[in-house]
């Protein structure tokens, strides 16, 4: 390519309303304006140089790795390990505790949608770790899902900056993690322990994907959404909770929450339950 593309406002709005239908992703027009610059640079990245190429490879040829691109160009994915922690207390010492079995090893699944770089699953991981008794009554399997491919790699790898960990409980730093050069290498051994999927949570046939939980967290990720694709997104998490499941939100996503299908608690926090039946 010569010259770099320049995209129009109406090119950024058909992008934008492409995503929306495709994965659920919603872009105000601050938004689009925002990215345009990223976006720009994957037509240099596949060679493409105009606006009507790149669409019909989107649309029309169904081009995953330009698509991926696309996605991974426009989500935003700043976390950090023990955000919003008093959330794992709840989990570790209310919820957790009332869901043993006597007598028996109870089967406990965990989703984190999204998983992002893997601060979100292996913060919900160490705190499990740090309540000892909890692993003697427990089989606890964590799921992480999200659309961003870069950051499945990334969750894989587990090496984070000084910023990254910065919030979390010395002890565990110490013991679950390697310093080398100015990063911080998370235990291989736990990172083989969970599951990490590049999945969508809008896709069809996603309980046949991955299954049902008892538990979901899934943080900072609704804000994206726009009204219909946000109740979407409750809806699917209703169907992905087994009964009595519980359901931990980022404090950004709680407006719009569908009280037929979930019922506050009172750990408060963003933890929510999911109905027996729909009223």
């Amino acid at each position: 390519m010569d010259s770099k593309i320049e995209l129009s406002l109406h090119e950024l709005h058909k992008l934008a309303d492409f995503l929306h239908k495709n994965t659920g992703i919603f872009m105000e027009e601050q938004k689009r304006l925002r990215f345009k610059r990223k976006i720009e640079d994957i037509f240099t990245k596949h060679d493409i140089d105009n606006f009507n190429h790149f669409y019909h490879q989107l649309r029309f040829v169904h081009n995953e790795e330009l698509l991926q691109d696309l996605i991974n160009a426009v989500t935003v994915n700043e976390t950090y390990f023990w955000r919003e922690h008093e959330q794992f207390r709840i989990l570790t010492k209310e919820i957790l505790p009332q869901m043993v079995t006597p007598h028996s090893l109870r089967h406990i699944r965990i989703l984190v949608a999204p998983c992002s770089s893997g601060e979100e699953i292996y913060s919900i991981m160490l705190s499990i770790l740090d309540a000892e008794d909890l692993l003697e009554k427990f089989n606890i399997e964590i799921v992480g899902i999200d659309i961003d491919s870069n950051m499945i790699q990334k969750a894989k790898k587990g090496l984070y900056t000084q910023r990254s960990v910065e919030k979390l409980p010395l002890h565990l730093l110490h013991r679950y993690f390697k310093k080398i050069g100015e990063f911080y290498q998370f235990d291989q051994e736990l990172i083989n322990m969970v599951q990490l999927k590049k999945l969508n949570i809008f896709e069809d046939g996603i309980v046949k994907k991955i299954g049902t939980f008892d538990i979901i967290f899934s943080r900072n990720m609704l804000i994206y959404f726009n009204k219909e694709n946000k109740q979407h997104a409750f809806e699917t998490f209703y169907i992905l909770l087994k009964n009595n499941g519980y359901l931990f939100l980022g404090h950004a996503d709680v407006n719009g929450l569908d009280k037929r299908l979930f019922q506050t608690t009172p750990y408060r926090f963003q933890v929510f339950q999911k109905k027996f039946a729909i009223a």
